[in-house]
């Protein structure tokens, strides 16, 4: 037990003495870096290279030039092809098409190849002219041919090319001139019929409207003749014009008079819900196009010619065929 206590310590002074030796051989070491790096001391040299005048010349004229892409025609026929960017070619019937030469055929007739190309349409599809891109209930087709863009839902054809004269449905408006009870008054009496139901008598002066405001007093012209069996009656005629259709008429006494008033069953393509039946005169708007003024100008057997007219433009007139 002794003998080993007194190894482990001769171990231990023997480490000691190996880590002091160690530091002391650094520290020599360390002391001897200044010896080593020496800074040594440069020879001077003032000689410049001779200057390249010819090479400094051509970079000078290049600089100064003024460089200019241009595309090249190589290869296509009167057209330019643009710069990085491949000439689209189209296949069609056995014909190669390009796309960006104004003198090939169109690929999608009848719209040109530069109009589906500004546009940016798939014309590879052969659907193209009647697909709606921006979603305005319009195909591309009617867009073109109504000069509108047909990716802005903005710009789109007017929506009267979208109504629908679905039929012509026919009222009576009857009036007969009763009777003058005074020199300046007209007794006229409105007969029944579906639309009006009930009889009504009206009494007007030249120049008046009358209570229903269907008709104007224009003028009277005082006359006789003979009826059926010979004998003279008064004939007098009243003469008035009938509002809804700005269209005249007479009224001889004691005779009924028909006016006739046509509606049109109006419908809407974009809105399957839409459906009026119009006055002939009267006017009418849709959900859609609320700042557009419609109205019904003429109601024919087989078409209707209607009027629209957005805020301040121009009113137009269009005629629309019986579906």
């Amino acid at each position: 037990m002794m003998k080993g206590k007194a190894w482990d310590k001769g171990l231990l002074l023997f480490v000691g003495i190996a880590a002091i030796a160690g530091s002391v051989l650094l520290s020599l070491k360390a002391q001897g870096f200044a010896d080593i790096f020496v800074l040594g001391q440069s020879s001077p040299n003032n000689e410049v290279p001779e200057t390249q005048k010819g090479r400094a010349d051509i970079a000078k004229s290049l600089v100064e030039k003024n460089q200019s892409w241009k595309n090249s025609n190589k290869g296509v026929s009167g057209t330019e092809v643009p710069l990085f960017v491949s000439i689209p070619l189209v296949e069609k019937d056995g014909q190669v098409i390009n796309m960006i030469d104004p003198n090939s055929p169109p690929v999608r007739p009848p719209v040109p190849n530069s109009w589906l190309m500004e546009h940016n349409l798939d014309f590879l599809n052969a659907g193209v002219l009647s697909q709606d891109p921006d979603s305005d209930g319009f195909s591309t087709l009617a867009e073109f041919e109504a000069k509108t863009g047909p990716t802005d839902p903005k710009s789109r054809p007017p929506y009267a090319s979208k109504l629908i004269f679905a039929s012509r449905q026919q009222e009576l408006y009857i009036l007969k001139f009763a009777a003058k009870p005074d020199p300046e008054r007209f007794q006229i009496n409105r007969i029944p019929t579906s639309k009006w139901p009930q009889s009504k008598n009206m009494y007007v002066r030249v120049g008046e409207t009358s209570e229903d405001g269907q008709f104007r007093v224009d003028g009277f012209e005082e006359k006789r003749a003979k009826n059926k069996v010979g004998i003279e009656v008064d004939a007098s005629v009243l003469k008035i014009t009938y509002l809804p259709k700005s269209e005249p008429y007479e009224l001889v006494r004691g005779a009924d008079t028909q006016i006739p008033t046509y509606f049109a069953e109006m419908k809407f393509e974009l809105d399957p819900q839409f459906q009026q039946y119009v006055k002939e005169g009267d006017s009418f708007n849709l959900v859609t196009d609320p700042d557009t003024k419609y109205r019904v100008v003429k109601v024919n057997e087989a078409s209707v010619v209607i009027t629209f007219q957005t805020g301040t433009e121009p009113e137009q007139t269009v005629e629309i065929p019986k579906k």
